[in-house]
């Protein structure tokens, strides 16, 4: 029989296994399967087709379009629906082969909103072992009815957890020097577009791997894996071939294939999309996004691939900072460029030497790309991120909330909000999104702010699984100091501390505390280290570099550090009463002061979040 598209939707049975490819489920006597995406699709269109042969070429118009894939991508299907149905290729029950001809599905085949038909005992037992509670409300109402609000409960109730995906470094089998900008800027670029998606969680990963690309996708828990490589052919045409790979199964998914001039980057750019929102992404299960607009000028575009390559140093930033200001100047509509300005502003504002205006053109950068483009995300982080150092809690925090509604799958959506919600001082808060954000994705280095949400709550036992995220890194090593000096554990904090690169400002002072000198020698290194620090923008950081003052026997410079802390917008309470650094400084004089600026400070965070909730 043939099925409409609203009883696909509903679900069907076919032989003693309830079909659901709304969900991605087979349901039978073994319990439930979840299929991939395309899995699904190749069974959905042996149902729509049932008894007849479909041949090997229709089902791949059907499935794939015009993406180009191998032969072993519609076998691998055709394995898996026969593993996950019981089926046996040399006795079939459910899908038969048809040499030289392709597949027919043979078992029998009904809507399971059918009334007349009998829903299979097996089928029944598995799904109402799920939701016997909600099913009992309903135990007198016709079968029909029944196989309705079954379906419409499990939809409700199972929504599939987005994919993950990893996309690795593109590798140059001909090594051409003047294309190795390539290597990191297509994947860079296929990580943009794929972040347009809500469907997806992209995974950040910026370096060549060590091992296979599979052993990559396992070690960050990546659903899938996206490769390339690109080569120069004949009459200076330049190749790309993409390919992503299912992580468990070590399958390929989909691949991809395009040539176009070597000068010819908006094409090569333009037929990358396409592919990605035609094949990539619903290879992965999930939907197109609209793309905001492509870049119209090939010099801009080429300036803009130049400026991902470049690594987050100081020196290479002023560079990207450089090539992005020109790529603007060509182009102002194209938003990736502004977005990425954005970003390299606010990396030479915080950690270079650009200060205040650079963090001015950061924010100014990032809402121009929101301008242009409204759903682009890495912009809406950035400024939620700004906002919040610079002490602008409501308009962070609305922001932030608009950021969760809309994206709500992405780690980096939850990691903004729980930002704010630290500044505020509801470090209950900000560890449930942190908690969130690290079931998104347990490998993203921006976890590593999540540390401080449970080390200011004097939860120390939790503070190293975050940090851990960015291991190695320079915060994550003064993320140890700071540890380390509530643990009173100095042998540990002097360790963490020489593990950074030699840095004048703070490592000489901390590390004449920890390794016992006093006098002239620390009253220097402690001048030079209050002197640099005092005039820093972000108030967090304040509170932060408190502790080391406190810790070494400079009371009147914490208690000023922290002044500046609660002034600038960093609302330190509760974290004052919680925070065990602060056990000999509240018996200070100075302290209750403080402590109740801090307060007032977090009472009118608070009541925003409760307007923001009405």
């Amino acid at each position: 029989m043939t099925l409409t598209s609203e009883q696909q939707l509903q679900g069907f049975v076919i032989g003693d296994r309830l079909v659901q490819p709304a969900l991605n489920l087979i349901s039978g006597p073994g319990g439930n399967a979840r299929l991939e995406p395309k899995v699904m699709e190749v069974l959905v269109c042996l149902a729509e087709h049932a008894g007849d042969v479909v041949s090997r070429a229709s089902l791949y118009e059907a499935v794939w379009g015009e993406t180009v894939v191998t032969d072993q991508a519609l076998t691998n299907c055709i394995s898996e629906l026969r593993h996950h149905l019981g089926d046996d290729r040399a006795d079939p029950h459910y899908i038969q082969t048809v040499p030289k001809r392709g597949y027919r599905l043979v078992a029998p085949l009904r809507p399971a909103s059918d009334a007349g038909a009998a829903d299979p005992g097996d089928v029944r037992t598995a799904r109402l072992s799920r939701r016997g509670v909600a099913l009992a409300a309903a135990a007198g109402l016709a079968v029909g009815a029944v196989g309705f609000l079954l379906w419409w409960a499990l939809a409700g109730s199972t929504r599939q957890a987005p994919a993950t995906v990893v996309v690795l470094p593109f590798q140059s089998p001909g090594g051409e020097e003047h294309l190795d900008y390539l290597r990191l800027a297509l994947p860079d670029e296929i990580t943009t577009l794929l972040t347009a998606s809500r469907d997806l969680v992209v995974r950040p990963f910026d370096h060549a791997p060590a091992d296979s690309p599979l052993a990559v996708g396992r070690d960050r828990d990546a659903d899938h894996i996206v490769t390339g490589h690109y080569y120069l052919e004949a009459d200076d045409r330049l190749a790309v071939a993409i390919e992503a790979q299912e992580v468990a199964g070590e399958r390929l998914v989909w691949r991809s294939r395009l040539t176009v001039p070597s000068n010819d980057l908006l094409t090569m750019r333009e037929q990358v999309a396409e592919r990605i929102s035609r094949g990539l992404l619903p290879a992965l299960g999930a939907a197109a996004p609209v793309f905001g607009s492509p870049p119209s000028s090939a010099e801009a575009y080429g300036l803009y691939l130049r400026s991902l390559a470049l690594p987050r140093h100081p020196e290479p930033t002023e560079r990207a900072i450089g090539l992005l200001r020109r790529a603007v100047e060509i182009d102002p509509d194209f938003a990736p460029a502004w977005a990425a300005l954005g970003f390299r502003w606010y990396e030479h504002g915080s950690y270079g030497d650009g200060g205040e205006p650079a963090l001015a053109n950061a924010l100014a950068a990032y809402r121009q790309a929101l301008e242009l483009d409204p759903e682009a995300f890495s912009a809406a982080v950035g400024v939620v991120k700004l906002r919040t150092e610079a002490g602008d809690l409501e308009q962070a925090h609305e922001q932030a909330i608009r950021l969760v509604r809309r994206f709500e799958s992405k780690a980096e959506s939850h990691l903004a909000l729980a930002y704010v919600y630290k500044y505020g001082g509801m470090l209950d808060a900000s560890q449930r999104h942190c908690e969130t954000a690290y079931g998104r994705d347990p490998h993203n280095p921006d976890l590593r702010s999540c540390a401080y949400s449970f080390l200011y709550a004097g939860e120390l036992d939790r503070v190293q699984e975050f940090l851990q995220a960015d291991e190695g890194s320079y915060f994550s090593h003064w993320g140890n100091v700071l540890l380390s000096l509530r643990s009173a554990n100095e042998a540990a904090g002097l360790i963490a501390a020489r593990q950074v690169s030699p840095d004048g400002h703070i490592r000489r002072f901390v590390e004449a505390c920890l390794e016992g000198r006093r006098g002239a020698e620390l009253d220097e290194a402690a001048v030079a280290f209050v002197a640099f620090w005092s005039g820093q923008r972000d108030p967090e950081l304040a509170y932060g570099l408190a502790p080391m003052l406190e810790y070494c026997g400079r009371r009147t410079e914490a208690l000023a550090f922290l002044d500046s802390a609660i002034d600038k917008g960093f609302c330190a309470w509760p974290a004052l009463d919680t925070d065990p650094i602060w056990v000999r400084l509240r018996s200070d004089p100075a302290f209750p002061r403080l402590r109740d600026e801090a307060v007032a400070c977090h009472s009118r965070f608070r009541e925003i979040v409760e307007r923001t909730a009405e």
